[in-house]
């Protein structure tokens, strides 16, 4: 048998990960999180990520059998929340390929931590799906702790009836995503999100990648509640589509906000009916989200109410103090 060969990931490589993400996304029942090649290179080329100095892969034959990367975050306050990304072929998924792999998350996002932000305390954090339970223990081994649940829900919208949005409040309007409102709408999401567990302010250089100039985006499936005298930014959900297809295809409910004084009026039911109603309309025949199993409209009952089931579950693990 070969001896493996570990080396840095390069955009190149982008096919033939997205190759091992696949068999790797069928064995543990995620279903696709990456569109093919052109979904890896985007992910290679986020910020925050270093090919040459933050990312390793494993090769066999020519082939890659395991991947990890580190990703920094911009801010680090009160800690650096460095975020990993692990992927291993179910083939070579041994004790010590695991360790081997997380040991090299462990020091490569210290090494990167020490170089940006040394005296700020560290906190590592990769997700792991529910089919992923030789991740999930493998990690609780290491010393991670299990800090955070994610439902995934899901809408079948040929069977929607949507329930009567509220009326709208006087001086207000409902409008889809364009770039005018781009600026605008990432310092809403900053101040939105200021207080929210995981979450750190954007820069306008990740907001764009990430979010708005991702080839995911659907600006045409994607709203914002206005206030129609100065267009203040009341509350939005921002959507993307991982799959282009012309039929079975699934609208993904990736980013809402609502500003923090006008929780418990209706707004971002007003925006998520809209939205679902205008999905349909544009051929959607699904709509999925993934919410934090603590957040007040989940543990409420608010996602059921409008129909949506649970069919999956995300946790994000933790590992503070690296060193």
């Amino acid at each position: 048998m070969a001896e493996s060969l570990w080396r840095p990931l390069a955009l190149t490589d982008a096919p033939l990960v997205a190759a091992l993400l696949t068999v790797c996304e069928t064995a543990d029942g995620i279903g696709v999180t990456v569109r093919g090649a052109e979904g890896v290179r985007e992910d290679l080329s986020a910020p925050g990520i270093d090919l040459n100095g933050g990312t390793t892969s494993v090769w066999s034959g020519g082939e890659p059998t395991a991947y990890a990367t580190t990703r920094i975050q911009e801010h680090a306050d009160p800690a650096h929340q460095l975020t990993l990304d692990i992927a291993v072929h179910p083939a070579h998924r041994t004790g010590p390929m695991i360790r081997q792999l997380l040991d090299w998350c462990r020091n490569t996002g210290a090494r990167r931590h020490r170089e940006l932000y040394d005296g700020t305390p560290l906190e590592l954090h990769v997700r792991t799906h529910h089919g992923q339970a030789w991740l999930a223990e493998a990690l609780d081994t290491a010393g991670y702790r299990r800090e955070r649940s994610y439902w995934g829900l899901r809408l079948d919208l040929d069977d929607h009836r949507p329930i009567g949005a509220p009326a709208m409040p006087t001086g207000t309007e409902i409008v889809p995503f364009d770039d005018a409102f781009d600026a605008k709408l990432l310092a809403a999401r900053n101040t939105i999100f200021a207080d929210h567990w995981g979450s750190a302010p954007m820069t306008a250089r990740t907001w764009r990648h990430t979010i708005t100039a991702s080839p995911y985006f659907r600006p045409q499936s994607s709203f914002l509640l206005l206030s129609e005298r100065n267009q203040e930014i009341l509350c939005y959900l921002l959507c993307t589509e991982l799959a282009d297809t012309s039929t079975d295809r699934e609208l993904y409910l990736a980013n809402a906000g609502t500003q923090p004084a006008l929780h418990g009026k209706g707004l971002y039911r007003a925006v998520f009916t809209h939205t679902l109603t205008r999905a349909k309309a544009q051929g959607y025949r699904r709509a999925i989200a993934d919410v934090d199993a603590t957040n007040p409209m989940a543990a409420g009952g608010f996602y059921d109410r409008m129909g949506l089931r649970r069919f999956r579950t995300w946790t994000t693990h933790v590992l503070s103090g690296a060193r």
